[in-house]
């Protein structure tokens, strides 16, 4: 059975709303995580970053709308954070064999 790139970036916003840990199991093992400035490489480094950002900051993300053309799929969201006013990002998922092997993620508005 294939896994599409929406399907991918569905399962990902999924566990993300729930805080599981377990989004990383959705991730190549060269997989990389780029956005504001930083690249993160390698899936311990990705395991790292998603333990620390659920701990720390507890985001949680409301999904606008997710669209894909083959095995890159974008998705427009709201990440709730505790204590501040939701931001407005695109996330940018390249998949492949079921994984995401990027994710890219940019602010659509400046913050205030």
């Amino acid at each position: 059975m294939t896994v599409s790139a929406v399907d991918v970036a569905t399962e990902y916003f999924v566990r993300m709303r729930a805080g599981d840990p377990s989004v990383v199991d959705l991730f190549s093992d060269d997989a990389e995580l780029i956005g504001l400035g930083d690249r993160v490489t390698g899936i311990a480094a990705v395991r790292e970053f998603y333990e620390r950002t659920i701990r720390d900051a507890g985001p949680v993300p409301e999904v606008l709308v997710i669209a894909a053309e083959g095995d890159v799929a974008f998705a427009e969201i709201l990440i709730a954070v505790p204590g501040i006013d939701p931001i407005h990002v695109v996330d940018r998922f390249e998949t492949r064999d079921g994984r995401i092997r990027s994710l890219t993620y940019f602010l659509a508005d400046a913050p205030s």
